[in-house]
């Protein structure tokens, strides 16, 4: 079981202040993930109760915590269907509803309502509009009871709409987000910034008239971002 600061702190019913003095000292281990502190909840148990730790669990080693298991490619998590490439929507509220179709979510999320709750709560912070016609809606948390590792919709509105962008300006691209974990989250937030800096990908996204097309167009960013950090590497 993995911990924010404030569940372990509620865990061993003692202030944040205190666990902040504990790691300080050595006492307990943490790693950041996305500038937030994150605890191994069975490794925690067994330096202040271990007596009452189960036979089935085990530690999950702490470098784990910091080291992307599931390096998915965003090409991997899309398909035909999840490109929807007629968005109808002219609100903030109805473009998370249809990117959010409930024949593909309805089989990945127990609770669609709350997701689509949870991506709005996200919008009210800051918009996740990013400016040029762009933006990537995601809920601010992962979504741990997520049947998939993670989800990637892509949509486009011709017409676009006022998504509270940093430029002002409208709308037209959307790329959303969701994940299991906090570690594939920020890794999917990642390449979908670096893609959006694309603009020959963004380009073809926008032109697109099948969902084949963007599919293509994120594979070849895919490639060309692959063979590059190849090069770096040598």
């Amino acid at each position: 079981m993995i911990l924010t600061l404030k569940e372990l702190a509620e865990h061993l019913r003692v202030n944040e202040r205190t666990i902040l003095r504990m790691l300080k000292t050595g006492q307990i281990q943490g790693v950041k993930i996305g500038g937030q502190w994150r605890f191994n909840g069975g490794q925690i148990d067994n330096v202040f109760f271990p007596g009452a730790r189960h036979a089935d669990e085990e530690d999950v080693p702490l470098h784990d915590l910091v080291q992307t298991q599931i390096q998915i490619p965003v090409s991997r998590l899309l398909t035909p269907e999840r490109i929807l490439l007629d968005l109808k929507a002219t609100t903030v509220e109805g473009v998370i509803e249809e990117l959010t179709p409930p024949l593909l979510f309805n089989n990945l999320v127990l609770d669609l309502n709350d997701l689509r709750e949870k991506c709005l709560a996200r919008e009210k912070i800051i918009s996740t509009g990013v400016g040029n016609g762009l933006a990537v809606p995601h809920p601010r948390d992962p979504i741990t009871t997520l049947r998939a590792p993670g989800c990637v919709i892509v949509g486009r509105s011709a017409k676009g709409l006022d998504f509270g962008a940093v430029d002002k300006k409208k709308v037209h691209l959307f790329f959303f987000q969701c994940s299991q974990s906090i570690e594939l989250h920020l890794h999917l937030m990642g390449r979908i910034a670096t893609l959006l800096r694309d603009e020959a990908c963004v380009k073809t996204c926008r032109n697109a008239k099948a969902g084949e097309e963007v599919i293509a167009a994120v594979m070849e960013h895919e490639r060309r971002e692959f063979l590059t950090h190849g090069e770096d590497d040598n």
